[in-house]
């Protein structure tokens, strides 16, 4: 099967789909998945929160506009005590112009 050309049958093929909703508790869902996420990656409470504030990530600056930055914050602090500090695993550089670079995706 050409590269290009995925089968839709394939059921290792990533589909997306939207879900349109009014529940307040989806969007504190989908902020947790955010939250966790970072975390597994090893990024530290500081820049996990930089990811909520930035406004350049869709869901995680949704997530800060409805939720709030004191909710976000309590969810980050609820993180960082189950999955513990593991912040220097991965190293984000802040580019001048504003942008993050994950040099770990550069290998």
């Amino acid at each position: 099967m050409p590269y290009d050309d995925p089968d839709p049958a394939d059921p290792l093929t990533l589909h997306g789909i939207e879900l349109p909703t009014d529940d307040a508790e989806a969007v504190r869902d989908m902020a947790a998945c955010y939250i966790e996420e970072y975390f597994r990656l090893g990024l530290s409470a500081q820049a996990v929160a930089s990811m909520f504030e930035r406004g350049e990530f869709a869901g995680p600056s949704m997530a800060l506009q409805q939720l709030g930055p004191e909710m976000i914050s309590e969810m980050i602090a609820e993180q960082a005590v189950v999955r513990g500090p593991r912040g220097g695993r991965v190293q984000v550089d802040q580019q001048p112009q504003g942008t993050l670079r994950l040099p770990v995706l550069e290998r």
